[in-house]
């Protein structure tokens, strides 16, 4: 029976605003004047824009505040092609929004603020069941609060149904109450360097033996200029970066990376090939912005050649 959604994501639908300083830290008692200013989705917000733009079907489960970040929000995600019906609009709150502040290095910083998106309080099985998939982060696992409870729900909801479930732990990862839970229910992990490092607490080819062993589900390792890596079946799968010559900042290259490999797995091809089509969308983002992501075809026909 064919799904109606190929992906279901969970939580943390936020507004990205990005500044621009010279260099950190920033002071106490200094102003810092930014030469540019963007307001775009960001995490799992322009997750579900880049999954469309592949091909895939998408919905989306959330609140949002009824503030004119959350208009402009439901306005990307639907002209996208991305179904909505499944945000709620809570009255008198404001939509999840991050300030992210990056220097002339491109280093850079977060401040969030998690608004409606703390707010989740359940989530239609039906909905798990028309999915071929869900994804979720940890952003909201952080309190064991209503989204935590629902996401948790929902995590052992599609693992009983067997679906395709993807986690992308986050930078929060020891912060994350019930980590291991929400790991057991999941078929695929993403981590960049510190995230895994962090959970681990050893170094890189410590941490890879470890993941190996556990040997319980897909772990994605994003390693920046150095490629990716997937560890599945006590095997281990390296794949190169794909060349970018202009970056204008590296904020949302995890989670285009985490919509290129879904895209990938969804539509039928191993996870090398995934691991490949991950790279090259999160080249993709950095270089040209969330908008600039071809079918996934073509990026196929590009891996081919």
């Amino acid at each position: 029976m064919p799904f109606s959604y190929d992906l279901l994501i969970i939580g943390d639908a936020v507004v990205d605003l990005s500044l621009n300083i010279k260099n950190f830290p920033v002071i106490a008692g200094t102003t810092n004047i930014s030469q540019d200013m963007e307001i775009y989705p960001g995490g799992p917000a322009a997750m579900a824009i880049i999954a469309s733009q592949l091909g895939l079907k998408v919905a989306f489960s959330d609140r949002i505040g009824t503030d004119i970040m959350g208009d402009y929000l439901l306005k990307e995600l639907e002209t996208a092609g991305v179904n909505t019906e499944h945000i709620i609009r809570e009255n008198g709150t404001s939509t999840a929004t991050s300030v992210n502040i990056v220097d002339s290095k491109k280093n850079h910083s977060f401040l969030g603020y998690l608004g409606a998106g703390t707010m989740l309080d359940s989530i239609d099985k039906k909905l798990i069941s028309d999915s071929k998939s869900i994804f979720f982060e940890g952003y909201n696992l952080v309190h064991a609060g209503k989204t935590y409870s629902t996401i948790l729900e929902a995590a052992r909801e599609a693992n009983l149904q067997k679906k395709h479930v993807f986690f992308d732990i986050g930078p929060l990862v020891s912060e994350i109450e019930g980590l291991d839970s929400f790991i057991d229910y999941s078929s695929t992990i993403f981590l960049n360097r510190d995230e895994a490092l962090a959970y681990s607490k050893t170094n890189l080819e410590n941490t890879l033996a470890m993941l190996e062993e556990r040997g319980n589900a897909s772990y994605i390792l994003k390693l920046d200029r150095e490629g990716s890596i997937v560890i599945n079946n006590r095997q281990t799968i390296s794949c190169n970066a794909f060349k970018t010559y202009r970056i204008k900042n590296t904020i949302g290259a995890g989670d285009a990376f985490d919509a290129g490999y879904m895209a990938a797995v969804l539509s039928g091809y191993n996870e090398e090939i995934a691991c490949m089509v991950g790279n090259i969308v999160a080249s993709l983002r950095v270089s040209r912005g969330v908008k600039s992501i071809p079918a996934l075809n073509k990026i196929i026909g590009k891996i081919n050649h």
